[in-house]
Parts: structure tokens; sequence; C-alpha cells
């Protein structure tokens, strides 16, 4: 099973003092399912700064994984209470980002669903904020 899904993606940072800022992005992506885990994969844009990159993402039942390639390059894992660390590599340098995650629901089925994260970001090993992030898939 592959098909093409519509994908809403609305990440909300909130900085250490409070302040929010909130993006969304709207695309087509394609889905499909291996063993107990759904893939999500889609080309970032010019929006999203990350254009000539590609966005894999694998969700488990108590697990996110996020992989970027392409002009710039991640693997970054959101579990429940578990801190992960990753190398991030941009066009411009690379920088350790780190996240605690004290919310990772998955609920995806072959026809959409829902990812949601909570998290705490840190960039060079210093804590940067609290971000929200919440995916749509729906099928076209």
């Amino acid at each position: 099973m592959r098909k093409t899904v519509l994908v809403t993606i609305r990440g909300t940072r909130t900085s250490e003092l409070g302040e929010q800022e909130t993006i969304e992005l709207v695309t087509k992506a394609s889905l499909y399912k291996k063993k107990s885990s759904f893939y999500i994969v889609y080309s970032e844009s010019e929006i999203s700064g990350l254009a000539g990159t590609t966005t894999y993402l694998k969700a488990e039942p108590s697990r996110v994984t996020l992989k970027r390639m392409g002009t710039s390059e991640l693997k970054q894992v959101f579990e429940e209470g578990i801190h992960h660390e990753a190398n991030y590599i941009t066009p411009f340098g690379s920088m350790w980002v780190g996240v605690l995650p004290w919310k990772v629901e998955v609920d995806l089925t072959e026809v959409g669903g829902s990812i949601n994260l909570e998290y705490e970001l840190e960039l060079g090993r210093q804590k940067i904020g609290y971000n929200q992030l919440s995916i749509t898939v729906q099928e076209v």
C-alpha cells in the first residue's frame, strides 16, 4: 500500500520568555505501511526554508523518527521521556539539536490520521524553548 496523501504540518514554538511563533505547511506526500510502522515522505519547499530536502517520518506506536536528506540532513528520534541528540547538517553549517518529548501520540491508519509531538528543544546543547508539532494526514 502506497498512496498520495495531503499532509498538514503545524509547528508552534514557545520561547523561554513565553513568546510564540507558529508555522504551517500543507503539502502532498506519500504514505505507506511496512510491518507495524507508517511512513510519510514529502519534499520540502522554499516556504519551509529546506528546498532540496526530502523528509521521511517513520511513525511507530510509541516513537516517531524524522529523517531529512538532501541539502539538509538530520535524523531525530522522538520518544516520551527520552532525550535524543542529533547532528543537524545544513548548507550553512552543522549544529547539535536535542529533543526531550513529553508527548508522542501516533494515530495513523491506511486512510490517514495524526501525529502529535510536544517536546523541549535544544540547539547547541542549550534549551531554547518548547515545541508542539501536529501532523495531519488525509486522503487526496
